[in-house]
């Protein structure tokens, strides 16, 4: 090998070398995002300045509950505002939010707070509330209109279980009707089994895929003893959302990074899979601002 070719070689190898980080992380800046809930308590204080301050972080998507017992118009043009776009409406009509704002605080049970929502999404109401999501929504410019919590009572047994398989049903028509998706939410509970079956399965395995999409919680899957790595390869391609918490060697929430899940390869599979939308979330926190900016800040300096 003569000199020069020596030295095309090395430029080869060099070039190789120099392109390795980039093929380990996206040249495309990701938009993290964040689900409301998260901040709502800091929201009430400072709407507006809220916003900016989690747009300054480097968020560009959050999801929203409702339009936060406001007019959603206003919402709209604070997202515009601070370049932010949502891209999922927790359902939550004005009432129901108010329930939500309170047990934030810490003001009302999780007993409470789950009446509310029982009232609130019963056959007799939820049609009427997911209209005004779907309403909600528009104005708001999301695509994925979700219910966020099945209650104990909602998964209660197979019969009562197979009530809410062909109530989703039908609510994925009402909003394809709409030129919208309607999706749902998983806590721990959906990884029980009534019988032989695992309720979450049930939901999505007898659900129209076209029509029901599915946001995983990396969290409550994790507490519930399931695998998120594996949900997300059965049902790729349904799985169009998730929300990205840690979860702490005792089962507690966590800002994303300081917990013991392996985010890089939860985020990793989540792309495989086909998720559009990546939302920070942390349940319960006492500086949730905080939690937030380690979060994006390990999403960045980790992800991309």
């Amino acid at each position: 090998m003569n000199r020069r070719e020596l030295l095309q070689l090395s430029a080869i190898s060099l070039a190789g070398l120099a392109a390795a980080p980039a093929l380990a992380r996206s040249t495309k800046p990701r938009r993290w995002g964040i689900q409301a809930g998260t901040i709502l308590r800091v929201l009430e204080g400072d709407f507006e300045g809220t916003l900016r301050a989690v747009a300054a972080m480097g968020y560009k998507e959050i999801g929203t509950t409702g339009s936060f017992g406001r007019d959603p118009h206003y919402v709209r043009e604070q997202l515009d505002r601070f370049g932010l776009t949502s891209p999922n409406n927790h359902v939550a009509p004005k009432e129901t939010y108010g329930a939500f704002q309170r047990w934030v605080r810490r003001d009302l049970s999780s007993q409470g707070i789950e009446d509310v929502y029982a009232e609130t999404f019963s056959f007799k109401n939820v049609h009427a509330a997911f209209e005004d999501g779907i309403r909600t929504s528009k104005i708001l410019g999301q695509k994925y209109v979700m219910w966020a919590i099945l209650l104990p009572n909602q998964i209660a047994d197979r019969p009562t279980i197979d009530k809410h398989i062909k109530l989703f049903n039908e609510l994925g028509d009402m909003c394809a009707r709409e030129g919208l998706t309607f999706a749902f939410h998983n806590h721990d509970r959906e990884f029980a089994k009534v019988g032989n079956d695992v309720i979450l399965d049930l939901f999505l395995d007898n659900t129209d895929p076209d029509k029901v999409k599915f946001e995983l919680d990396f969290y409550w899957a994790t507490k519930a003893g399931a695998d998120p790595l594996a949900y997300l390869k059965r049902y790729a391609g349904r799985t169009k959302l998730c929300h990205i918490k840690d979860i702490t060697a005792t089962g507690d929430f966590a800002a994303v990074g300081s917990g013991t899940l392996d985010v890089p390869a939860l985020i990793k599979a989540s792309d495989d899979a086909g998720i559009e939308h990546f939302l920070v979330e942390i349940d319960r926190s006492d500086d949730p601002m905080g939690a937030i900016r380690s979060s994006i800040q390990y999403l960045r300096k980790t992800i991309g």
